[in-house]
């Protein structure tokens, strides 16, 4: 048993992991960056090991044994008790270092890249950040994370969700294009040409809320020439004559201080959105993490004014 032990690796438990949640051993080979020869061979001197076969391997697909079923969560467990280790040894070091991922929304993100980025190296020079940006919600139980940033309702129990800030959409259009194209009330939004931000459910509803009257909303149906799943992009097209953009207030502040866009019809604009900083129970516990949180809380809220 001790020799067993002694000659196992970690690195057969995480495939063996890994070949489960992937669903098959391509997937997972692509996950971890080996090759798919070098899973199958680990994969079975686990089962050699422990003397149990804890998958049925076929040409079109893995099913996990019942044996294999059994022991998934106790490897889980120890894979997740040999990273707790690493951590604690990594917080007694006196300065942060490693790699931090964070997830991010592109628009909101872009801004998080230029400023809040450099912040954080030039104080913890050690530290190296590294981001994915993505309008849908990365999995922040995939250890590929570190953290994230979130807009809207958080539904996961599972996570740490730190309120940021939160944003109303507005209205907005060049000098240039009002001088031909007036807004002068809502019902004008209908005969103008609407820039609209395209997503995976993309909608031509801009849906406004009075300033006066919260309880006071309008389900606007707009049309336009162009539409695009990026909210900078809009906004550059609206700064070049284009049309009107429904878009986040803190991406057209700078904007409408250097007069180039006009914040239009200011008793119209959204709901609030609500910005989290979202990560796993516990990853504030290690060190290089919780040296980036800490500082996302105290300056990210900044980046949505």
């Amino acid at each position: 048993m001790i020799l067993k032990l002694r000659t196992m690796s970690f690195m057969e438990l995480i495939i063996f992991v890994e070949v489960v949640r992937c669903g098959g051993i391509t997937a997972a080979s692509q996950k971890l960056g080996i090759a798919k020869s070098a899973v199958s061979s680990q994969l079975s001197k686990l089962e050699d090991r422990l003397g149990l076969k804890l998958l049925e391997r076929s040409s079109r697909r893995i099913a996990v044994t019942i044996e294999g079923k059994q022991l998934l969560p106790k490897i889980e467990s120890l894979i997740a008790e040999g990273a707790l280790l690493f951590q604690q040894a990594e917080l007694q070091s006196s300065e942060p270092s490693g790699q931090v991922s964070v997830a991010l929304t592109p628009d909101f993100g872009q801004r998080v890249v230029a400023s809040f980025f450099p912040y954080v190296t030039q104080r913890y020079p050690k530290i190296s950040l590294i981001c994915k940006f993505n309008y849908q919600f990365e999995d922040m139980q995939d250890t590929a994370f570190d953290l994230g940033v979130r807009i809207g309702t958080i539904n996961d129990e599972n996570l740490v969700a730190h309120k940021l800030g939160e944003f109303r959409r507005v209205l907005v259009a060049s000098e240039q294009y009002l001088e031909h194209h007036p807004i002068n009330d809502i019902e004008d939004l209908k005969k103008v040409n609407c820039l609209i931000f395209s997503s995976r459910h993309n909608s031509r509803i801009w849906s406004l809320v009075s300033a006066e009257d919260e309880e006071r909303t309008i389900a606007l149906d707009v049309s336009g020439d162009i539409a695009a799943q990026s909210f900078k992009a809009l906004v550059d097209l609206c700064v070049a004559h284009h049309g009107v953009v429904y878009v986040p207030a803190f991406l057209v502040k700078d904007h409408i201080s250097k007069r180039q866009l006009r914040h239009i019809l200011p008793q119209w604009h959204s709901n609030l959105m609500r910005v989290y900083l979202v990560y796993r129970f516990g990853a504030d516990k290690v060190h290089r993490v919780k040296a980036v949180i800490d500082s996302a809380k105290t300056y990210l809220p900044g980046l949505l004014n």
